[in-house]
């Protein structure tokens, strides 16, 4: 009984997750927090623009099309490099955690209600 109770749920989930996941309170403030709201936000992206002129000066690459790959790699490590310390610095769960939390809570509502919302 436990297993079709499961195997039913998963199906809502697949059909109705994202929709509940947008309603859900903590998932809401994780994806805020992923917004640019500050002059810190900004200048902590700002700083991928900034390292993709200074390597494009100081780069000993003689090709003009290698040059620019090379800088396009460097800025897109540096603006990810960039998006991990502010999901570092923010102090908040990953995507993943809160989704496996929302999820849970939504499969005990769920097993006591039978109905996923």
């Amino acid at each position: 009984m436990e297993d079709r109770s499961r195997e039913r749920f998963e199906r809502l989930w697949s059909e109705q997750g994202y929709r509940l996941l947008r309603e859900d309170a903590e998932y809401r403030r994780l994806e805020d927090s992923y917004k640019l709201k500050s002059g810190s936000d900004f200048m902590l992206f700002g700083i991928p623009v900034l390292v993709g002129v200074v390597f494009m000066d100081l780069a000993p690459i003689e090709r003009e099309l290698l040059r620019w790959l090379a800088c396009a790699a460097v800025v897109v490590a540096a603006f990810v490099v960039c998006v991990w310390v502010k999901s570092a610095t923010g102090g908040q769960s990953s995507a993943a955690e809160v989704e496996r939390r929302v999820k849970e809570r939504c499969y005990r509502r769920f097993a006591e209600t039978g109905k996923l919302e």
